[in-house]
């Protein structure tokens, strides 16, 4: 298993808002286990790389990143010299295999049952556009317009002689819901779109005052 060659970074990881993008493949409701047997919540954000906030999303990722590699070459010296970075996106291709124009971030939360041994946090929190807490989380269909919160963690890896830029998710709004098929939310705006209903609504409401970030 690969392993990070420095830990931690004088560079910290931070909290920070994605764009908003399509969702794809999120698996969000339920754990999925078919690789990862504690549990992992994982989704794929599609977005234009012409969007300027995709662009300031990218440059904040990839400044983070260069500081990384920076600190791995001067802390290993002469062995760091091999060491490159690694892009902070993905291209998005079609089922033929054609490069679409669009980019895909990764987000994952791992280790679910364990974070949940551990009193840690084993689910993401969903409002919907409104910053209304959603509850029971909904299956969440491909395409549907998201917008995300993530730690963007900065690590080095040893067996690729890699530097990157991992992000942990940690909250989403739902601005536009494409069905499956068919309490803190800091971090988000009020977006016009996807509104849960009455019946969904968490037992923390969201005022309209309360401080966000999203």
């Amino acid at each position: 298993m690969a392993t990070k060659t420095i830990k931690p970074f004088a560079v910290k990881g931070f909290n920070v808002t994605t764009p908003k993008g399509k969702a794809l493949w999120c698996k969000i409701a339920e754990p999925d286990r078919k690789y990862t047997p504690t549990g992992e919540l994982s989704m794929s954000l599609v977005c234009d790389p012409e969007d300027v906030t995709v662009m300031t999303f990218i440059a904040r990722l990839e400044e983070a990143r260069d500081i990384a590699l920076a600190e791995t070459k001067k802390t290993l010296g002469a062995k760091g010299g091999a060491y490159t970075t690694k892009e902070v996106f993905t291209e998005e291709y079609d089922q033929e295999g054609e490069p679409t124009g669009k980019i895909i971030f990764k987000m994952k939360l791992k280790d679910i049952d364990g974070r949940k041994e551990r009193g840690k946090q084993h689910s993401i929190t969903v409002v919907d556009a409104k910053r209304h807490i959603v509850n029971p989380i909904p299956l969440v269909g491909n395409g549907s317009d998201v917008k995300c919160v993530v730690f963007a963690n900065p690590y080095s890896m040893a067996s690729t002689k890699s530097v990157g830029i991992s992000l942990i998710w940690d909250k989403m709004q739902i601005i536009e819901l494409v069905a499956f098929g068919g309490g803190d939310t800091d971090g988000f705006d009020d977006e016009d779109g996807f509104e849960a209903t009455s019946e969904s609504f968490g037992t923390n409401s969201i005022a309209d005052d309360d401080d966000m970030d999203f």
